[in-house]
């Protein structure tokens, strides 16, 4: 009826007793309006819905369509048969079997001749301006266009924060618990005390409280409850040659046999361990899916990861790249060590979006690919110290990121901004938190390195983390071009840790040039932790970043920029230098036609 209606134009009639009839449609289109008014200037009026004018037609005809029905009213005004003595009822003759159709009218106090010379004005106007209207048509669907994208972008924005909200309760629910377990152990260390204010004997946690100021993301424990199978799995595939199980590397998963890992790897207990031996095949490809280690690790890539209590993506990720690479062999670590250092690198990440461990894990494993199928170490020589520091690197390059950048610290001037004197924030917070966890002994799975090693390895740890800090991007950049034009022969120190900090940054930013099923995955991730900053921001009083406002959603063009003048740049030169590295290049634009094709004002389709 709606669409028949709106079709209906204003229509004019005289009956022959001198009563002045309209017929329009109403200003919200949703109804059909008719007035009556006479010489003497009486005015009724009646506005008539779906159901009203339903009523009105079957009176007529039963058997009328909505666009017979409203041609037959045009007939009758255009033709002279609307009939009405006074301004409460009106009569449109039919052509058809003399039916009428009648509308009752209720007296107004409407100025009906005044209305009625308007619309004809209007009518005047129209037909006398036609481009002009036509125009004003034109932009006021385009308006209606915008207007129903922002419905659009607000309903999303709507189920974002109830998904936002959703989350909140529940990390809301961990941490209550979470403080009424402290205040218990508050209180119990309340009752410890002498009653003349003395303490007494100093306890294993006071002594290590002293030792080392950081926090333990596992708070009383040492390690998560990781099952061996999987990790027994995952050094069977690497481990080559008849193991020393007395060796410190094998304290804690005994190695299979031989047979045993032919029986294991031929018939698995689960089929989460079937897929993660799957998935670990991929570690040394590109295509390397942490979102299908996590979820056989944890169950799904989001709501697990703040607690991950058996281990996830990072978890299964490090330790098989350590074995991967003979780590453990080359340097005697200490497994136990290990993974407990693992377990508390891992459980310091939060569930931030993107800025989260399943990051921390792709970031390794790209930063291995460099090395190894990007051929990195071949290319400078890399030493097993390098290669320790580079994937130790990676895994802790977002430690305790709290899901909110650089710049945010700066305009807000938070606690931290104050501390690093706003320069690299967050990747100074990164690495200083955990190499002051690590002077733990229970965390320190360096201690079987000499002094000069582990100097070595803490110095390109750190200078790899710190080249992470997008804001010193360029600086890093005209560096690498600048040395790689001089030399490609780098073997100095400092071109060796140059080289590694260039790797971790393309490993970093590496998402826009992965497989585009993966990398739709990443950017939604990245987008929805850009926006839970705008929010903050707003609410802080601040403006939204650009990029970060989700009512003004920019993904497409936002993404587009930053390969343009950040990613391609950098890829491009890397690639110039490991030639093997250019493939990425091509992902790379293949991701920004994919934009190209999906701007903002069109919505994008989910990942896959």
């Amino acid at each position: 009826m709606i669409s028949e209606l709106q079709k209906c134009p204003c229509l004019f009639a005289t009956t022959a007793d001198n009563v002045a009839v309209m017929g329009r449609v109403s200003n919200d289109a949703l109804s059909f309006v008719v007035i009556a008014t006479t010489p003497d200037g009486k005015t009724g009026k009646a506005e008539l819905n779906d159901v009203t004018l339903q009523i009105v037609k079957e009176k007529t005809n039963k058997t009328y369509s909505w666009e017979r029905f409203f041609d037959e009213i045009q007939t009758a005004f255009n033709g002279g048969k609307v009939q009405a003595k006074d301004t409460t009822k009106v009569a449109c003759d039919f052509t058809v079997e003399g039916e009428k159709a009648i509308f009752d009218l209720t007296p107004s106090t409407d100025d009906g001749q005044a209305m009625m010379i308007d619309a004809l004005l209007n009518y005047q106007y129209i037909h006398s301006h036609t481009k002009e209207v036509e125009k004003q048509l034109d932009e006021a669907a385009k308006k209606e266009t915008e207007t129903r994208q922002q419905a659009m972008d607000l309903e999303k924005e709507e189920q974002n924060l109830n998904q936002t909200i959703t989350r909140s309760k529940e990390q809301d629910e961990l941490n209550q618990r979470r403080v009424a377990e402290l205040q218990a152990e508050l209180a119990a260390a309340e009752k410890n005390r002498s009653k003349d204010g003395q303490n007494e004997t100093i306890t294993e946690d006071e002594e290590e409280g002293a030792i080392c100021r950081a926090r333990n993301p596992l708070y009383k424990r040492e390690c998560k409850d990781f099952d061996p199978d999987i990790l027994r799995m995952v050094k069977g595939k690497f481990l080559k040659e008849n193991p020393d199980v007395n060796a410190p590397f094998h304290n804690v998963i005994r190695p299979w046999t031989t047979s045993e890992f032919a029986q294991q790897t031929s018939s698995f207990s689960s089929t989460q361990k079937q897929e993660l031996w799957r998935l670990l095949g991929d570690v040394d490809k590109w295509e390397y899916d942490v979102f299908g280690i996590q979820t056989q690790m944890s169950g799904d890539d989001h709501y697990s990861l703040p607690s991950q209590p058996k281990g996830g993506s990072l978890f299964f990720t490090m330790y098989a790249l350590m074995m991967r690479h003979g780590l453990f062999q080359k340097f005697k670590v200490d497994e136990k060590i290990f993974l407990n250092w693992l377990s508390a690198i891992e459980a310091g990440y939060h569930g931030n979006p993107y800025h989260n461990s399943m990051h921390a894990a792709d970031v390794l494993h790209i930063t291995h690919f460099i090395l190894s199928k990007g051929g990195l170490v071949k290319k400078i020589n890399l030493t097993d110290e390098d290669v320790l520091a580079a994937l130790f690197a990676a895994s802790i390059h977002d430690y305790d990121h709290p899901g909110i950048n650089n710049s945010f610290h700066i305009r807000a001037q938070t606690y931290l901004a104050t501390l690093y004197n706003d320069r690299s924030i967050l990747e100074n917070r990164h690495v200083s938190s955990v190499m002051e966890l690590m002077k733990l002994p229970k965390y320190n799975f360096l201690a079987s390195l000499s002094e000069e090693q582990r100097r070595d390895v803490r110095e390109t740890v750190i200078e790899m983390i710190l080249a992470t800090d997008m804001g010193l991007h360029g600086k890093f950049v005209s560096q690498w071009k600048r040395r790689i034009a001089e030399n490609h022969d780098l073997t100095k120190k400092d071109d060796v840790r140059l080289a590694l900090a260039m790797a971790i940054k393309m490993a970093d930013i590496s998402n826009c040039g992965r497989p585009t099923n993966l990398y739709l995955r990443w950017s939604a991730k990245i987008a929805d932790e850009f926006y839970m900053q705008g929010d903050r921001e707003r609410n802080f009083g601040l403006s939204c970043s650009p990029f970060m406002d989700r009512q003004q959603p920019a993904m497409a063009k936002g993404q587009v920029a930053f390969m343009n003048y950040v990613v391609v740049p950098l890829f491009e030169s890397i690639s110039e230098f490991l030639p093997d590295m250019h493939f990425s290049v091509d992902f790379t634009e293949q991701n920004k036609s994919y934009w190209n094709n999906n701007p903002d004002d069109v919505p994008a389709p989910a990942a896959a």
